[in-house]
């Protein structure tokens, strides 16, 4: 009987529903099959919307007129790092004096992960909103950045420094004949700390360059046009001189403009204007009218093998005309009232030859030392080279020098990371920011982004780190507490790269997380551009600094190279690779 009922109810409410149905749908069938189409395409659509990737930017997401969509974390890091290292800064004071620069030199650091964030922001509910993906498009124009104080404070000192000009006196000239006194020209006080406040607000354009306007305080010159009239007689007096210049055989005679071109008022102690002669304006004519007397100095050419001259041929002297010795004569005999005219003689004087050094280094321990020796000095390195294998040769320049570390440190934190892991502190699905500690650990290795090392340093300490590092065999050049940036030296790298390969620093799954991460990250253009083998490497790159260390795998033998430059490019870092591979492995 129970069951009899059940049966009855569910048939009344199924005829209920069957009615409920006829009633609100329309009585046409394609009318029906529209209805139901449009409500399965809008679940379709909205399922698509919560599969989308939260990792990926969205499809239309532009910086700046550049749709860069559906892009992976790593990928936007890798566009982001390119873009803003070409992106430069113009900071001017007046209309015609201003600085331009790349703007990673101010001090300034990208803050990809928030610029990431922005691009490939898609919360939930809005994805429950049918194609509420087609109307998602973020844009970024401009590019958050962070300073470090001490890099934006010696900076701004040096813009101001080149943005603040002395103030021009008025000076003599002539035209046709006549003496005329050239106006003053005001000069321009750029204050440092102007600058810094102009910096630091900002807004970084990724289009274009970043403008900057600077408030320059007018400097009025000592000396105006008025003041002229007291030196108008001397001048007329010094252009009225015969000047009669005798080199070897040859004679100049300047013109009464020529004469006048000399002339200039400067101030003495007094304040008071006076005539005086401009050398450099004297030994530009005395150099052009004794071009044609000029034997020009031949080549001496020194053959250096591992840096040892072996070989030398000498060039010839050349000659040229004492300018600057004539006009020194010149200047005292025309500014001397008790010279009625000026009347100077001379001889041509001998020019050393150039000096061609042809550097060539053997296959050898003291080839590769002579190398690297030389590439440090000319290139603004710090290097080392290391074989792991065969004649296990070594060489090192500036290795023991400590240098911002740009993002090499967080090879340490990832040491650091490993060792929280092993005793259990730490497990890989751990939350970490708006991903997992996995996920931290990739952009921190592969995208090579900063938040998630930061905050692993504000989290264990960074005098903890650093005792940690000390702990395990690396010196005190590498220091995570050093006021300006992290700062390590490129022995400490090539002990932390030689470690991984070998398996004594890290081992096991942790060496083979790190290893592929130094494999698939986008910064090729170091050493792997320039080596003939499969590398492993990390790179750093902050405000003018690049370096690369690497574990390379040659098809004749494996070695660790680190080079650390300031100021240079990663084509530096692959040439320099190149030219090692040509010594170790010929």
């Amino acid at each position: 009987m129970v069951a009899a009922r059940h049966v009855d109810t569910a048939k009344q409410s199924a005829q209920k529903v069957r009615e409920h149905y006829r009633r609100v749908m329309p009585d046409k069938k394609h009318h029906r099959v529209a209805i139901w189409c449009t409500f399965f395409a809008v679940v379709g659509i909205i399922c698509a919307q919560l599969l989308y990737p939260p990792d990926r930017s969205l499809p239309f997401a532009r910086l700046d007129s550049a749709f860069v969509g559906n892009k992976s974390h790593d990928e936007l890091a890798a566009l982001l790092a390119e873009k803003f290292s070409t992106t430069e800064i113009i900071i001017a004071a007046s209309p015609y004096d201003y600085v331009r620069t790349p703007f990673a030199q101010t001090g300034a650091e990208l803050e990809s992960e928030t610029l990431i964030t922005s691009l490939s922001k898609y919360p939930l509910w809005l994805r429950y909103i049918p194609l509420s993906i087609l109307f998602a498009q973020p844009r970024v124009d401009d590019l958050p950045v962070s300073y470090t104080a001490k890099v934006l404070d010696a900076f701004s000192s040096s813009v101001a420094k080149k943005l603040s000009s002395v103030p021009a006196n008025a000076r003599l000239d002539i035209s046709h004949g006549t003496i005329i006194a050239i106006a003053d020209k005001p000069g321009f006080d750029v204050a440092a700390r102007n600058v810094k406040t102009q910096l630091s607000t900002a807004k970084v354009a990724a289009h274009a360059p970043t403008f900057v306007k600077v408030e320059a305080k007018t400097v009025a010159a000592k000396t105006t046009a008025s003041d002229m009239q007291a030196v108008y007689t001397e001048a007329e007096s010094a252009l009225a001189k015969p000047v009669a210049i005798r080199v070897a055989e040859s004679t100049f005679a300047p013109s009464r403009e020529d004469v006048a071109s000399w002339l200039k008022i400067d101030v003495d102690e007094s304040g008071e204007p006076t005539l005086t002669v401009d050398r450099s304006k004297l030994v530009e004519y005395l150099d052009a009218q004794g071009k044609s007397l000029v034997v020009a100095s031949g080549t001496t050419n020194i053959t250096l093998v591992n840096g040892i001259e072996t070989g030398r041929q000498e060039g010839a002297a050349g000659k040229r005309v004492p300018s600057e010795q004539i006009a020194e004569q010149i200047a005292a005999q025309l500014i001397d009232i008790s010279h009625a005219e000026v009347s100077i003689g001379a001889q041509l004087i001998d020019v050393p030859p150039i000096v061609m050094y042809n550097n060539r280094y053997t296959s050898s321990q003291e080839g590769l030392q002579a190398y690297v020796t030389d590439a440090a000095r000319t290139k603004n390195a710090n290097i080392v080279v290391k074989q792991l294998d065969g004649s296990k040769w070594y060489a090192a320049a500036d290795e023991n020098l400590s240098t911002v570390s740009a993002s090499t440190y967080k090879l340490y934190v990832s040491l650091y990371l490993f060792d929280q892991m092993k005793k259990g502190n730490v497990s890989w699905n751990d939350p970490m920011l708006d991903t997992t500690v996995s996920g931290c650990f990739d952009r921190m290795t592969i995208a090579s982004t900063n938040p998630c090392a930061e905050a692993w340093l504000s989290q264990w300490g960074r005098s903890t780190v650093n005792d940690f590092v000390y702990a395990h065999g690396f010196s005190r050049g590498t220091s995570f507490t050093n006021p300006i940036a992290t700062h390590t030296t490129a022995a400490d790298l090539a002990k932390y790269m030689e470690g991984l390969e070998n398996s004594t620093l890290v081992d096991g799954a942790y060496r083979d997380r790190l290893l592929r991460s130094l494999s698939v990250h986008p910064y090729r253009e170091g050493v792997p551009s320039g080596s003939a083998g499969q590398v492993w490497d990390k790179v750093g790159f902050l405000w003018d600094y690049v370096h690369d260390a690497a574990i390379v795998h040659h098809p004749k033998g494996r070695y660790v190279i680190v080079v650390m430059t300031k100021g240079r490019s990663y084509a530096t870092i692959a040439g320099i690779t190149r030219e090692v591979e040509k010594i170790l492995y010929p």
